[in-house]
C-alpha cells in the first residue's frame, strides 16, 4: 500500500499512537485504517488490482476481433488479399476493400511482441506497394467484383504504414511515396490547406476540417518526419497550421472547424470541443519534435480561448462558433481528447498552463464519472443540457469514438488521487462495449445505448477494433504515488501515456515492450520511487539489467531516479 502522510488528519496519526500503548483499543485503530481506505489516502494492492483488466482479455478481444477480419478476408474472393467492409446486421460484404488488417496487425504486435501479427501487416504494405500506388502518388483500394479500383485518401493510409515503419525500416521507402502523394495532391499550395477528399479522376473537395481529415493529414505528415527526417513534411505541417490559424477569429481566437481550401471562406463557424483537442494534440506534437516557440505561443493563445468560451456549466458544450457563440444546446459523449490535451499542456508547461488540470479533472468528473451520458455502462453520443440535463438526444454508443481516449485520463486521475472510482468505471466500461457491441466476426461500429439494439449508421463491423481494444493496455497496470511510466518519447519529450490524436488513430507508444509468450513487460523508462501495481502476479524482475526483489504480489516498487524494469508475470 502508499500513502499521502499531508492528507492524513491528526487524530488519525495520534489513533496510531494511543494503540501502539494500548490507549485505545484494536477495533478502534481499525476503525482508523478503514477511514484511511475509504478515503483515498492509503490504496490496498488488492483492491486495484482486481479493478484492472487482465492481459489475457485484452489480447483475447483484440484477437477476436482480427480474426473475423481475416475470416471476411478468406470468404470474399479478392485477388489482392485485402480485407472488404463487411455489414454484421445483414451479413453481407460490401464491393470495396479494407487496409484495416495493416493496422490490426501492428496493434496486436504491439501487446503481444507476436511477430506473425507484423508479418500480416506486411502483407497488406506489400500488397499497396505493389499494386495500389501510382506513379503520381495516388495510392488507391480496389472493388474485386466490379474489378475496379477506387481512390483512398492517403493520409490514413499513411499514418499505418509509418506506424509499420517505426518498427520495420525497410518501409521508409513506402512512407515517402505515399507522404509525397499528400504533399503533391492534396495540398492547395497557394494556400497550404489540405483537402478532406482527392481523386485523379475529378475535381478535389473544397474543404478542409480540422476536428477529422484534416488534422489525420498533418499527424501522418508528422509521423512521417519521424520515420525518414524529411523536413520537408515538417515544414508543411506548420505552414498549414499557421494558415489555419490565420482564419482565426481576432477576438475570440478561436477557429472554425471546417473551411475552404480555395478561397479561405469558412465552411462550418463551429469547433466541437473535441475538434479542439484534436487541435491542440496536433500542436503539442508538432513542438514536441521541434521546440519551436512560434507553435508553443498558438497553443497557449488557443488553449486560453477555449477555456474561456468552451466552459459550461460544469463541463465543456459541444459544440461553440468560432466568434465565442454557443451553437448546440447538447452535452457530448466524453470521448476525452480535450481532457487528455489540458494534462498533457499541464505536464509540458504547469507555470503557463496553470489552469489546464484542473479544468480537464473537473470536466471528466462531471461527465463520465458522473454518469450523465452514460447508459448500460456505455456512453452515449450526446445527452441534453441546461433544464432537460441528462435527456436523450443522439443515443448512439459508438466504438470507434468513446472506446479509443479516455482511459488515458481515467488512469492519470486515478494515479494523482488514489479514487479507484476512476478504475471502476473504465472496467465496467469496456465490458460493456466487448459484450455490447460483440457479433459474430467481431465487434460493430454503433449499438442504441438505451436499447442494446443495431443502429442502422452502425452495421459496419469496425475493422480497426482491435487497435481500439490494444489500446487498452494501459489498465492492465497503473503507477502509485510519485512513480511515473514512460509510455511514448517524441523527440525529447517523454510522455506518461500512449500518444493519440485523431480519431482514426489508436494511439502509440515506443518505450513499452510487451512479449505475450514470455509474459514480460519491459518498461524502458520509469521514474522517481512508487508503485506500480499490476492486474497480473509477478513472478520477477529485474532493474537496470540486475535481479531486483522489492516486489509483493501485483505490487513492484520502484526506486529514485529514472531506471529500466524488466517484468515478468506469473
Amino acid at each position: 500500500m502508499t500513502g499521502q502522510s499531508e492528507q492524513v488528519p491528526s487524530w488519525v496519526k495520534n489513533t496510531a499512537g494511543w494503540w501502539a500503548t494500548n490507549a485505545i483499543s484494536e477495533t478502534e485503530f481499525v476503525n482508523a485504517i478503514e477511514f484511511l481506505i475509504q478515503n483515498n489516502i492509503i490504496v490496498v494492492e488488492g483492491n486495484v488490482s482486481s479493478l484492472l483488466l487482465t492481459w489475457d482479455e485484452i489480447v483475447n478481444d483484440a484477437e477476436y476481433a482480427n480474426q473475423g477480419s481475416l475470416l471476411i478476408r478468406d470468404k470474399y474472393e479478392n485477388p489482392h488479399n485485402l480485407g472488404v467492409h463487411f455489414n454484421a446486421h445483414s451479413e453481407s460484404f460490401y464491393d470495396m476493400t479494407t487496409f484495416d488488417l495493416l493496422h490490426s496487425g501492428i496493434s496486436l504486435f504491439e501487446i503481444t511482441g507476436d511477430e506473425k501479427y507484423l508479418d500480416q501487416a506486411r502483407d497488406v504494405a506489400d500488397t499497396i506497394e505493389q499494386h495500389l500506388v501510382l506513379d503520381d502518388g495516388y495510392v488507391f483500394g480496389y472493388q474485386p467484383k466490379a474489378e475496379l479500383f477506387f481512390h483512398e485518401t492517403n493520409r490514413h493510409v499513411l499514418r499505418d504504414i509509418v506506424h509499420l515503419a517505426l518498427y520495420d525500416p525497410s518501409y521508409k521507402k513506402l512512407t515517402h511515396s505515399i507522404a509525397d502523394g499528400i504533399l503533391k495532391n492534396e495540398i492547395n499550395h497557394e494556400t497550404n490547406l489540405i483537402h478532406i477528399e482527392t481523386s485523379s479522376h475529378s475535381t478535389p473537395s473544397s474543404e478542409m476540417d480540422m476536428s477529422y481529415d484534416g488534422s489525420a493529414a498533418l499527424e501522418s505528415l508528422l509521423l512521417a518526419y519521424e520515420v525518414t527526417n524529411e523536413k520537408k513534411y515538417l515544414e508543411q505541417v506548420k505552414q498549414t497550421i499557421l494558415s489555419y490559424w490565420e482564419l482565426r477569429d481576432p477576438e475570440t481566437n478561436l477557429i472554425p472547424s471546417s473551411i475552404n481550401v480555395d478561397d479561405l471562406s469558412v465552411e462550418d463557424e463551429f469547433m466541437q470541443q473535441y475538434g479542439a483537442g484534436v487541435f491542440l494534440k496536433t500542436l503539442l506534437h508538432y513542438y514536441y519534435l521541434t521546440d519551436d516557440p512560434e507553435i508553443f505561443g498558438i497553443m497557449k493563445t488557443y488553449h486560453d480561448a477555449v477555456i474561456q468560451n468552451f466552459w459550461g456549466d460544469g463541463t465543456w458544450h459541444y459544440r461553440v462558433n468560432f466568434d465565442g457563440s454557443v451553437s448546440s444546446n447538447q452535452l457530448e459523449a466524453n470521448y476525452a481528447k480535450l481532457d487528455d490535451a489540458l494534462i498533457l499542456l499541464s505536464d509540458l508547461d504547469p507555470l503557463v498552463f496553470t489552469t489546464s488540470y484542473d479544468y480537464a479533472k473537473k470536466d471528466y468528473d462531471n461527465s463520465f464519472q458522473s454518469k450523465i451520458d452514460v447508459a448500460n455502462d456505455l456512453v452515449i453520443h450526446s445527452v441534453q443540457t441546461g433544464d432537460n440535463l441528462g435527456e436523450k438526444a443522439s443515443r448512439q454508443s459508438m466504438m470507434q469514438y468513446a472506446f479509443i481516449i479516455n482511459q488515458n485520463v481515467g488512469t492519470r486521475l486515478f494515479s494523482d488521487t488514489n479514487d479507484t472510482e476512476y478504475l471502476k468505471s473504465l472496467k465496467e466500461f469496456y465490458h460493456s462495449v466487448i459484450l455490447n457491441h460483440k457479433r459474430d466476426l467481431g465487434y460493430i461500429v454503433g449499438i442504441d445505448a438505451y436499447t442494446l439494439e443495431d443502429t442502422e449508421l452502425g452495421y459496419l463491423l469496425n475493422q480497426r477494433a482491435s487497435g481500439m481494444i490494444s489500446n487498452k493496455i494501459n489498465l492492465t497496470f497503473v503507477p502509485i504515488g510519485d512513480t511515473k511510466i514512460i509510455w511514448t518519447k517524441i523527440g525529447n519529450y517523454e510522455i506518461t501515456e500512449p500518444f493519440i490524436t485523431s480519431f482514426h488513430d489508436s494511439g502509440r507508444f515506443n518505450q513499452i515492450e510487451f512479449d505475450y509468450e514470455a509474459k514480460s513487460i519491459l518498461f524502458h523508462a520509469v521514474h522517481n520511487n512508487g508503485e506500480i501495481i499490476f492486474a497480473d502476479e509477478i513472478e520477477s524482475v529485474f532493474c537496470d539489467g540486475d535481479i531486483y526483489s522489492d516486489f509483493d504480489s501485483h505490487m513492484l516498487k520502484t526506486i529514485d531516479g529514472k531506471h529500466r524494469y524488466h517484468v515478468f508475470l506469473k
